[in-house]
């Protein structure tokens, strides 16, 4: 056991170090080159200011920065005063909303120009390594918890809680419906003594059973706490819970800040600062508690201890990480799909094992159930993701397989592009040494999503991927010039990264590719060329995906051979798809 806590304690060091020493090396660079690495904002002005939030505004924002980011706002030098530590909370291109991450709040900010805005970090290996030395320290639940972790514990079924899974999936495929991999999964998640895997691929319903599950164990008395990497995750999972089941104790654990989207037009899911402030009543049956990992070693969750811990989006939690969760808990639920988005991994570390997710991690020895049909991707669009990242086990549901975009007129550009029955394309573009920015493929999105809207689809039918946010920015601004007299609207179109997309859907997709520079490509390998990224760029669309890209970026070689057959995925995509040459002249 010390030797394996010792080995995960050093990946949460190096992990923390890395980041901070990163971000205090870039500190010592210029402003221009801190603006033009992406990892600040210069020329920022201070709209509007109150004590828990702030309003900026920028001349130009090419930053890598995204909606929860830790950032620092100061006059050109981090290192010295003023500065305010801040989380990004909004972000439209040039305006910007961030949230104080201090408690003296932004008391002493006045409006005005000549800010600049720095990557900052937060350093909270303390509650993960704290975890640690609990898990060292407790000798029965140690031993448990390590026992699954390295494969010598398998799921172990209750026979009479089996049955009465059985018993209850009829009820629930007479409300609800349950496929067969659907059904498999809620009775063998419900039954278990100790832990099971719920692999879920794009479309699969896989919050939905969850919702099940959580609502059943409730049902039956039990104490669930819901938990993933992300707020968003946690919260989409209790909406869910809240408008399928309609459970009644469903809440949620956290900061205000991170609860606005609990609440929708005919209902919300409670939160609450901590958990003693709840209205949870342990008289009144089972509860459903939304929470983070990390609020489980603070004053919010601390000392609280749940029947069965769910964990969704296992694929993006680290084994310390999820060692935090599994603290709190006796069983374990781990729903999620490591062909999908894996941790965020910075620092070099010489054993592989510790980098990987706890759902890959248990995947190797006790796979689960795997939700094997779509009810999101048509026939075309299905096919070249259960080929290359399922095995061929993943098939379009029959009410789906033919579906087609609806479009109220014919249209006027792009025909053959947009056309109905072609759902699957990619638009091969002849640019040229283009990195993180190609406005060829951006005008060309922006078109396409235009005349998209112009033939009656509806903004949130819409979404345009990019690798790097530089390019989805350009994207927007071409998208802002095309559609005259856009309005608020237009921002439901989606115009993001892939990070930022992963858990949603649109009818059509358009993923633009944006490098053509392949020296640069390989260069950045690690990133671009990840398999999981490109199987949820490629996901995330119901009926229509169009990929725009330059076929010079096949030509990349990065130095690893397992990066090397990364690429062969894209060629793979190329080749497989409806391709149509777009010319030169935009």
């Amino acid at each position: 056991m010390a030797d394996f806590i010792a080995a995960l304690k050093e990946f949460v060091n190096v992990e923390y170090e890395t980041q901070v020493r990163e971000v205090y090396k870039m500190w010592q660079q210029p402003l221009d080159v801190r603006v033009a690495e992406g990892k600040a904002i210069a020329d920022v002005e201070v709209v509007q200011v109150s004590w828990d939030y702030a309003v900026l505004h920028c001349e130009e924002n090419i930053s890598k920065f995204r909606e929860g980011d830790m950032l620092l706002l100061n006059r050109g030098d981090p290192g010295q005063r003023p500065r305010y530590p801040c989380v990004l909370e909004k972000e439209r291109g040039t305006e910007l909303v961030v949230s104080p991450n201090h408690s003296s709040g932004f008391i002493d900010l006045s409006p005005g120009k000549g800010w600049v805005l720095d990557q900052d970090v937060c350093d909270l290996r303390h509650i993960i390594l704290g975890a640690l030395d609990t898990l060292a320290d407790s000798e029965t639940q140690g031993e448990h918890i390590l026992g699954i972790l390295r494969g010598g514990v398998r799921p172990q079924l209750n026979a009479s809680r089996e049955r009465e899974a059985v018993r209850l999936a009829r009820h629930l495929e007479r409300i609800l419906g349950l496929n067969a991999s659907q059904r498999e999964a809620f009775v063998h998640a419900y039954a278990t003594e100790n832990y099971y895997l719920i692999q879920g691929p794009p479309g699969t319903g896989k919050t939905r059973v969850l919702a099940m599950i959580a609502s059943a164990l409730a049902g039956a008395g039990q104490r669930v706490l819901v938990t993933a990497f992300t707020h968003r995750a946690i919260n989409n999972a209790l909406r869910t819970i809240a408008k399928t089941t309609h459970y009644p104790h469903v809440f949620k654990v956290g900061q205000a800040r991170y609860a606005d989207d609990l609440v929708w037009g005919e209902g919300q899911v409670a939160n609450y600062e901590s958990f003693p402030y709840s209205v949870y009543d342990p008289e009144g049956g089972g509860s459903i508690v939304g929470g983070t990992c990390f609020a489980l070693r603070t004053r919010r969750l601390d000392g609280i201890k749940f029947d069965t811990v769910i964990f969704d989006e296992a694929g993006q939690v680290t084994l310390p990480l999820a060692i935090s969760g599994m603290l709190s808990g006796e069983r374990y639920i781990f729903i999620g799909d490591h062909k999908q988005m894996a941790p965020v991994i910075v620092g070099e570390h010489a054993e592989e094992w510790v980098t990987r997710s706890i759902f890959e991690t248990l995947f190797q020895h006790a796979p689960g159930t795997m939700l094997d049909i779509t009810y999101r991707m048509n026939a075309e669009i299905t096919a070249f993701p259960s080929q290359r990242f399922y095995e061929g086990r993943l098939h379009p549901a029959p009410e789906v397989r033919g579906r087609r975009l609806k479009l109220a007129r014919r249209p006027r550009r792009h025909v053959d592009l947009l056309d109905p029955e072609r759902p699957n394309i990619f638009a091969e573009m002849r640019h040229a040494e283009r990195g993180m920015r190609a406005p060829e493929e951006a005008r060309l999105a922006a078109e396409l999503a235009a005349e998209a809207l112009a033939c009656g689809l509806s903004a949130h039918e819409i979404a345009i991927v990019a690798p790097f946010r530089a390019q989805g920015r350009l994207i927007r601004k071409y998208l802002q010039e095309l559609v005259a007299q856009h309005d608020e609207s237009l921002n439901d179109i989606v115009v993001d990264t892939v990070e930022r997309i992963q858990g949603q859907e649109r009818e059509i997709v358009i993923v633009s590719l944006t490098t053509s520079d392949p020296g640069y490509a390989a260069q950045c390998a690690e990133f671009y060329f990840q398999p999981n990224r490109l199987n949820v760029a490629i996901t995330r669309p119901r009926v229509k995906r169009i990929v725009i890209g330059s076929p010079l970026l096949f030509q990349a070689s990065p130095e690893k051979p397992e990066h090397r057959a990364w690429v062969e995925h894209f060629r793979a995509l190329h080749a497989e798809s409806d391709v149509v040459a777009i010319s030169g002249e935009r």
